[in-house]
């Protein structure tokens, strides 16, 4: 079972027009549509893409709530579990304008206590073997509960993947987290430090690793590289090469999505790190998530290198 979390979900809306965004005045569209978002949602969808099932929870409330649910409703292989606030899910507003994208994001609804501990007991019925993945932001207030739920489920042998804030993965590494997705630059902002070359890079997230993470990620600033540490060593993998990518939106969470479904057919973690960058890749090149199709076509060419 794959239980994967969003903790501040977003109902985005997307505006296509031909005109940058202008301050102080009136910006009209010329199409519009709505999707399901979060970091959590993003990984559900690739494994709904790699028909591989799994449960979305977090939390969704007010008005927004039902039309959330009904995007949901495409992808056959998701199952929504999520817990109902009182406050309304967010509505971030996406502008495109053909060149980049210009993004208004809300703060969410408050989650209480109590909407946490309704949370906490849906993940009991995880068990050993099983996967958590804990992807975006998550309340200030409530870290200490998020860890507990973390730490109660690693003591059951679930396999927790984090995708988060430093203040929660951080903490979970030595209690033993399967996964932990970063990237370079939060990664010297969290740990206080500026990797000079490659070198400091790697010997910094073995370091991580061995503290008692299963497998910590990290990609470059820009999502063209990634890296990895485990009990075998360290790794990179280039993401991008020659071509020049759609968007760049979601490929960390298609990678986390690629290693976890790998890792449920193959015990070896550098297997699954190559399919995880052959996700981020095909999500790279697509308008959305990438294909199942092209998936495999990449996983086909895809090579991973022990570092020096």
């Amino acid at each position: 079972m794959i239980y994967t979390c969003t903790m501040n979900p977003s109902l985005d809306c997307y505006m296509e027009a031909d005109q940058p965004l202008k301050r102080g005045t009136r910006n009209r569209s010329l199409l519009e549509y709505y999707e399901a978002g979060g970091k959590g949602i993003n990984v559900s969808i690739v494994l709904n893409n790699l028909q591989v099932p799994s449960h979305a929870c977090g939390f969704l409330g007010g008005f927004t709530k039902d039309f959330y649910i009904t995007l949901l409703e495409k992808y056959s292989y998701i199952q929504p579990n999520f817990t109902y606030t009182k406050g309304h899910t967010r509505i971030n507003v996406k502008y495109r304008d053909g060149k980049c994208e210009t993004e208004l994001n809300a703060a969410g609804p408050y989650i209480t206590a109590e909407d946490m501990e309704h949370l906490m007991t849906k993940t009991n019925r995880l068990d050993e073997e099983d996967f958590f993945v804990l992807a975006g932001n998550c309340p200030r207030h409530l870290d200490e509960s998020v860890l507990i739920m973390l730490e109660r489920l690693m003591d059951d042998g679930v396999r927790v993947c984090l995708n988060t804030d430093w203040e929660i993965a951080g903490r979970a590494i030595p209690m033993g987290a399967f996964l932990v997705k970063t990237n370079i630059p939060y990664l010297e902002e969290c740990c206080g430090t500026t990797f000079a070359d490659e070198k400091s890079l790697f010997a910094k997230l073995k370091e991580l690793q061995e503290q008692g993470v299963k497998n910590i990620i990290c990609t470059d600033a820009a999502g063209e590289h990634a890296y990895m540490a485990c009990s075998e060593g360290v790794y990179e993998c280039d993401i991008l090469h020659d071509k020049e990518a759609v968007s760049m939106i979601g490929t960390g969470d298609a990678l986390v999505a690629g290693f976890i479904m790998n890792s449920l057919r193959s015990t070896d973690p550098v297997d699954a790190f190559r399919f995880g960058c052959c996700c981020s890749e095909a999500t790279a090149f697509t308008k959305g998530f990438g294909t199942r199709e092209k998936i495999m076509e990449l996983y086909e060419k895809c090579e991973v290198t022990k570092a020096e």
